[in-house]
């Protein structure tokens, strides 16, 4: 043990150079086994856990040493066809861009990129991502036939997407007036009282991780596609999870989606006071206020699967939870699949009034 611990201690000539996880055994560049949640040696087989590497990684204990060894560590990618920008690890390798699957430019270090507080790995793996595409997409029987070849599904690739969450404690009310109407008769009249109560309601809320994606709109309806993800499985951010797979850089601040997160707030705590309210006829809402007493934001990475596939010059994008397998994106229609079918159909429905009229001669 005391010769891993020779192996994995920091210098500050290795940190300016960008220090990266390596096999104990050979050496090699590790990458990161979502199924078993190890760190594997694609050269000689060897497999570790994350705290038996740990020991590199923990000797950045204050927040500057972590954000200088987190933007000496990665590099960026950019793609000058549709121009997505990529974060990885100095040992990924990419030779075309997972969004279009255009050869990417290298452009080196990244400077000033904000270091994330939590991230979630990925627990999918690349064969069941793919796997999860081919049994969701089967089903649809106009989807074009090469699609489904290996060389087409081999492009998955896995990028982990910046997200802000938010713990947030409130106090929220809400008065409201609620209508009891009750009918009776008696004799030939019939009768009706409508009653008027003011309802009041106060309740201190505590929301957990309010999730908003840290990219604009391109990105946007394919990220949260995907969503939810499980709360319990956010850890502390560690470099050595992103080994092997890309990440998305952000570009919208946390004042940027303050006023989403606000509306999630205001929605789900009207709901939640709402339907405390019962035994009415009728319910108008007066007014609802929140008054935010704490709040803690996180910068979070989180796991997506991102597979391309151009289609009579149109781009489809299809998006795996690399956490829970929950899959999201456009579908292509084969037009001569399509076609076909119609023809078929056609022809069933010919065949189906000669033999109704041939029952009926």
């Amino acid at each position: 043990m005391e010769e891993d611990v020779k192996k994995y201690t920091f210098n500050e000539d290795a940190r300016a150079e960008g220090v990266s996880l390596k096999c104990l055994s050979c050496g090699s560049p590790l990458e990161f086994n979502p199924e078993t949640q190890m760190f594997v040696c694609p050269a000689c087989q060897s497999e570790f856990t994350r705290e038996k590497l740990g020991r590199n990684l923990d000797d950045l204990n204050d927040d500057e040493e972590q954000k200088e060894y987190y933007d000496e560590s990665i590099k960026e990618y950019n793609c000058p066809s549709c121009g997505a920008e990529i974060l990885a690890d100095e040992n990924t390798t990419t030779e075309f861009c997972v969004y279009c699957q255009n050869p990417v430019v290298f452009k080196g270090r990244v400077n000033g990129q904000l270091r994330p507080d939590l991230i979630i790995p990925f627990k999918i793996t690349k064969e069941e991502a793919k796997q999860i595409l081919k049994e969701h997409l089967l089903c649809y029987g106009f989807i074009p036939n090469d699609f489904f070849e290996e060389a087409n599904l081999d492009h998955v690739s896995g990028v982990y997407y910046p997200f802000w969450e938010a713990d947030v404690d409130t106090n929220c009310s809400m008065s409201a007036t609620g209508t009891s109407v009750e009918t009776w008769r008696a004799g030939d009249r019939r009768y009706t009282k409508t009653s008027y109560y003011d309802i009041y309601r106060n309740a201190d809320i505590h929301f957990e991780d309010l999730s908003v994606n840290a990219l604009k709109s391109a990105d946007k309806a394919l990220v949260e596609g995907v969503l939810p993800y499980p709360i319990k499985e956010h850890i502390p951010f560690d470099i050595a999870y992103l080994t092997g797979f890309h990440a998305k850089k952000n570009d919208l601040e946390f004042k940027d989606v303050r006023p989403e997160i606000n509306l999630k707030m205001k929605e789900y705590s009207h709901k939640m006071l709402k339907d405390t309210i019962g035994g009415y006829n009728n319910i108008k809402i007066n007014s609802h206020n929140i008054r935010v007493k704490q709040q803690k934001k996180d910068y979070t990475l989180l796991p997506i699967w991102i597979l391309s596939y151009k289609y009579n010059d149109k781009m489809y994008t299809f998006a795996v939870n690399g956490s829970t397998g929950k899959m999201f994106g456009d579908i292509p229609v084969s037009k001569g699949k399509l076609g076909w079918s119609f023809v078929s159909i056609l022809f069933a429905i010919f065949l189906f009034a000669t033999l109704i009229g041939g029952l009926f001669l």
